[in-house]
């Protein structure tokens, strides 16, 4: 299947990294999200499964939704083309960041947005974990944020 027919490629989405942390580790990594519910706030992660972002979430139950903002874009290449196993990507991409008010994960500096999640399920399609998180605290900083369409980046403004 082309790109042309694939119907993903035509969809636009956020460029999102999931944070995680539990214990001594934590990881972050580029990944797209969706939300599930306006009502509930109940949004849906996609991860390999058996990959480190994975087993901290299962290990603690909480992950942070990060937007990434508009100038994050090597940030977004970086942190999706390393393994957590391999590296802290926070200490090797050099990544400023603080923690939220409910977790340990820690939030880049230049986000457009964050929001931590509690997992409300989990179930396992193909070598994927999906998430169901229910957003319990959230932040807007203002900060345009960035969206993948058709394999390029873009900012809104």
């Amino acid at each position: 299947m082309s790109s042309e027919n694939n119907v993903f490629y035509w969809l636009p989405c956020s460029v999102v990294f999931i944070s995680t942390a539990h214990e001594d580790k934590k990881d972050i990594m580029t990944a797209t999200a969706m939300f599930v519910s306006e009502k509930e706030p109940l949004l849906v992660i996609s991860v390999a499964k058996d990959h480190l972002t994975e087993k901290l979430i299962t290990q603690s139950g909480k992950f942070t939704l990060v937007i990434a903002g508009a100038d994050q874009e090597k940030l977004a290449i970086q942190v999706g083309s390393a393994k957590g196993e391999d590296t802290d990507k926070f200490e090797r991409f050099n990544i400023q960041a603080s923690p939220g008010s409910g977790s340990a994960a820690l939030i880049p500096e230049e986000a457009a947005a964050w929001m931590e999640c509690e997992v409300e399920s989990a179930t396992e399609i193909k070598g994927y974990q999906l998430f169901i998180g229910r957003v319990v605290n959230q932040h807007d900083s203002g900060k345009p944020p960035l969206v993948w369409h058709k394999d390029g980046f873009f900012g809104l403004t």
